[in-house]
């Protein structure tokens, strides 16, 4: 097969694969460049299923993260002169 007769079709690249993100932030700005993208309506079918799965796992780790980091949350409270942590929660 000579280089004039092989296939000039299109080549299907492989999705991304997208491993966890190092930061909160970095997630978050990746999650937006994502929603941006679909918005504008130019992908493809398979493109835009590529990027939904990928903003919905994004959007997981956000999730995730920000629970974590809720549970962590205290707050100092002063009773009786004396600093004290309770829960985030307790405070609604």
């Amino acid at each position: 097969m000579n280089a004039d007769t092989k296939k000039t079709t299109s080549k299907k690249t492989a999705p991304k694969k997208t491993s966890e993100p190092e930061s909160f932030e970095g997630a978050l700005t990746r999650l937006e460049e994502v929603n941006e993208k679909l918005e504008q309506g130019e992908p493809t079918l398979e493109e835009a299923i590529d990027l939904y799965t990928e903003g919905m796992k994004l959007a997981k780790f956000c999730r995730d993260r920000l629970g974590r980091a809720e549970k962590q949350i205290k707050i100092l409270l002063e009773k009786n002169g004396a600093m004290v942590e309770a829960d985030f929660e307790e405070n609604d």
